[in-house]
């Protein structure tokens, strides 16, 4: 990454700076167990990185036979080494190694369940009852996979059944989560688990510090994390917790924590199963409760790890709102809300405001920017083509828009399933709370983003759009174009932030203000910054422009009201700037601004896409973009940049704006594998069904596996459910800034 940036053009970097100024973020850790970074730049610079990663550690990986290890993946990140996954036999035979090493990583395994793995693993010299007891069986997957026959579907069973047992036993219910009984049988087992919670843990962190490079070379930043998976009648409402540095909560805070109704005893039922409020509607789990553990653990220093650091801080990262609750069951009640839904009260939205900056834009269960659905051609409170890309045709929950055969319809989905609607409705939501100390009041999803993998295999950073990809749920989808469930998901993102040096204090900084962009596994460089028409020229393109845009402006993430505002300035401008991947070398097709804002006379919100920059293309005409053998035609650019004033502004009115950065169409990564491995052509459609019949039909039964192997290869956009499309465009999307009225 560093070799790319420093050849890039003169708009993008300032004069290079010799002496080191004084950081202007807190540092933490002290130079005597972390010198400064010989690299630093304080025009800040992009570090590629993944924000949500799953090992062998993770229970749901486990039952799936991947046995990665957090040490292993760190190295894959690093380009140091490569992993064994579980092929489609369950057998350990399938070698991936990255294409380009990361500059920074977290892993981000479940954490509910870190004693109970700890327990079946031997981390502790456990009991034998306990070792062998049914869930450890079913943790242990690769145990017992060779004791069914290969080829068929017995493993590919017995691997659901224990993941849907284990996920039921303590993570699915809506009023309760509890251990397993293999933890809470007895008060030795409990004493057993918490002992072996620890030793996972520990393992966790220790591969962590083992990552990190101390040294002044600065080549790779590590995380402390882990994955707070609360999921209350298959929603997800899960968040991954960020530590700064090596002082962390010596005991996960976890999805245990934020349960309505807690069931310490497994040999009886739940007291309460269902919680209502005095209306009648059920009662979510209640994320505060993680909130005020970390504050309590972490942030007040009562429970942390002795580490180098002078204090512990952290954050919180929900993800994938596109399946996180709000929709009807078949009854018409919402059982469970949205995962971003109205705070209660004002002192519960500065308490979300403040844990968290972020929210997950990306990952290979879909995106969660916006949804139009082209079969039915229309969206989710919105009628933007280009959010058709990489969609999930799952709701999380009962609902009688799914039916194992059609898709939801657009209606069927809560509008705060999709990021932008959650930031529209943060501008609404503002002056609900208002007080003395808030005259202005509190928005409570002012998030940045992210993007990320959520892989359960240990590849961190790792999102090839080709035949190499090796599913991202082990045994379970190691041939991802055999099932509708597998090839609609997509290889994930990366999360880049902008920070003055790879080091943990600074990429924690730039998180926490969000000066960060998302893309959906390309490595394109983006910058966005706003600023006043009266000191922001607009000219700036032609100039090194990001030393002036620091001075007079703010960069993604950041809160255009908080800027001096000129006597004669009259509207906001900005500039964005894109260059694209230069090993991947996609070019870049065009760059939009998205602008939220709300009428605050009805708090009705609306949204605007405007082009800015590069070719004014419509979605529909992506698949034009290739032909059908995957090969380019559509011309772009190397990079593009351009200053855009919004004539439309209204300084009474709370607004967002954030940049959409396209690029040209190229073909996806399930196309390339169904054309090479199997000979079906997606791009094709009626040849592609007509080939996949005549495997299905033929007397040589390598012809008859290709068919079962290649399934789900002829799904595209008109596919009634589990929709495909067979070519996309990759892209990349910015923080948004802000804008507040003056009181």
């Amino acid at each position: 990454m560093k070799k790319r940036y420093i050849l890039l053009t003169g708009l993008l970097m300032a004069d290079f700076v010799s002496a080191k100024p004084k950081p202007p973020f807190e540092v933490t850790e002290p130079e005597t167990s972390r010198p400064r970074c010989a690299d630093y730049d304080v025009n800040r610079k992009p570090y590629f990185g993944e924000t949500h990663l799953h090992t062998g550690l993770s229970f749901d990986a486990s039952t799936r036979f991947v046995n990665t290890r957090p040490n292993q993946a760190y190295d894959f990140a690093k380009a140091k080494g490569s992993l064994t996954l579980p092929d489609a036999n369950g057998a350990q035979t399938v070698n991936v190694v990255i294409d380009r090493a990361l500059d920074w990583g977290a892993v981000t395994d479940h954490s509910e369940f870190f004693g109970e793995m700890g327990v079946c693993k031997d981390y502790i010299n456990s009991k034998p009852e306990a070792r062998y007891s049914l869930e450890c069986q079913l943790l242990n997957g690769d145990n017992w996979t060779f004791a069914a026959i290969p080829n068929n579907d017995t493993q590919y069973e017995f691997s659901g059944l224990g993941f849907q047992m284990l996920v039921s036993q303590g993570l699915g219910p809506a009023s309760f989560n509890k251990h397993l009984p293999v933890c809470t049988s007895s008060a030795d087992n409990r004493e057993q688990c918490d002992a072996a919670e620890a030793a996972v843990w520990g393992e966790i962190r220790q591969a962590a510090e083992d990552a990190y490079d101390r040294t002044p070379n600065c080549t790779f930043t590590s995380f402390n994390a882990y994955e707070v998976t609360s999921t209350p009648s298959g929603t997800t409402w899960h968040r991954n917790v960020i530590f700064r540095n090596d002082k962390v909560v010596a005991k996960p805070i976890t999805a245990i924590d934020m349960a309505v109704e807690s069931n310490p005893d497994v040999q009886k039922a739940p007291a309460i199963f269902w919680t209502f409020d005095s209306n009648g509607n059920s009662v979510p789990p209640k994320p505060e409760n993680l909130w005020n553990g970390l504050d309590w653990s972490c942030l007040q220093g009562h429970d942390t790890t002795p580490g180098t650091a002078t204090r512990c801080d952290v954050l919180t990262i929900p993800h994938n709102t596109n399946i996180g609750g709000g929709v009807k069951a078949p009854n018409g009640m919402v059982l469970i809300p949205p995962s971003f839904y109205p705070p209660g009260n004002t002192a519960l939205a500065e308490q979300r405001a403040n844990w968290e900056p972020l929210v997950e834009i990306f990952q290979v269960k879909g995106s969660s920017e916006c949804r139009f659905d082209p079969r039915a051609q229309a969206g989710v409170l919105t009628t933007d083509e280009f959010c058709n890309f990489e969609l999930l045709d799952g709701l999380g929950a009962p609902s009688a828009g799914v039916n194992g055969s059609t898709a939801p319809s657009p209606s069927d989905f809560s509008p705060n399933a999709f990021v932008r609607n959650v930031w529209k409705d943060g501008l609404s939501l503002a002056d609900s709370y208002k007080d003395a100390a808030h005259p202005k009041g509190i928005n409570p999803f002012k998030m940045g983003v992210v993007s990320g993998s959520d892989a359960h295999t240990g590849v961190l950073g790792w999102h090839p759009e080709n035949r190499t990809w090796p599913g991202h749920a082990g045994y379970d989808d190691a041939i991802p174009t055999r099932a509708g469930s597998a090839i609609e998901n997509n290889t994930g993102g990366y999360t880049v932030a902008w920070a003055e040096e790879n080091s943990r204090d600074a990429i924690f900084s730039a998180l926490k203000r969000k000066e960060t962009y998302g893309t959906s596994g390309t490595r394109p460089i983006v910058r966005f910054f706003a600023g006043w028409d009266a000191n922001m020229p607009s000219d700036l393109c032609a100039k090194n422009f990001v030393p002036y845009a620091y001075q007079n402006g703010v960069p993604m993430g950041g809160e255009l009201d908080a800027l001096p505002k000129p006597t004669n300035a009259k509207k906001p401008r900005f500039i964005v700037a894109a260059w694209k991947d230069d090993m991947i070398n996609t070019p870049l097709q065009q760059i939009q601004i998205i602008k939220g804002w709300v009428d605050p006379a009805t708090q009705q919100a609306y949204e605007e896409v405007v082009h800015v920059a590069g070719d004014d293309a419509v979605a529909g005409d992506a698949p034009g973009g290739v032909d059908t053998q995957c090969r380019k035609l559509a011309t772009g650019y190397d990079q593009l940049c351009k200053v855009w004033t919004d004539k439309n502004f209204n300084p009474k009115q709370r607004a967002f704006y954030y940049a959409r950065v396209l690029e040209t169409p190229v073909c996806r990564w399930s196309t390339d594998m169904c054309q090479a491995n199997y000979g079906l052509n997606p791009l094709k459609p009626a040849q592609c069904k007509n080939t996949l019949n005549q495997l299905r039909a033929s007397d040589n039964p390598e012809d008859r596996q290709k068919a079962v192997n290649g399934a789900a290869c002829c799904n595209n956009e008109t596919t009634k459910f589990n929709i495909v499309q067979p070519v996309i465009q990759e892209r990349a999307w910015t923080s948004p800034i802000w804008y507040e009225p003056a009181q």
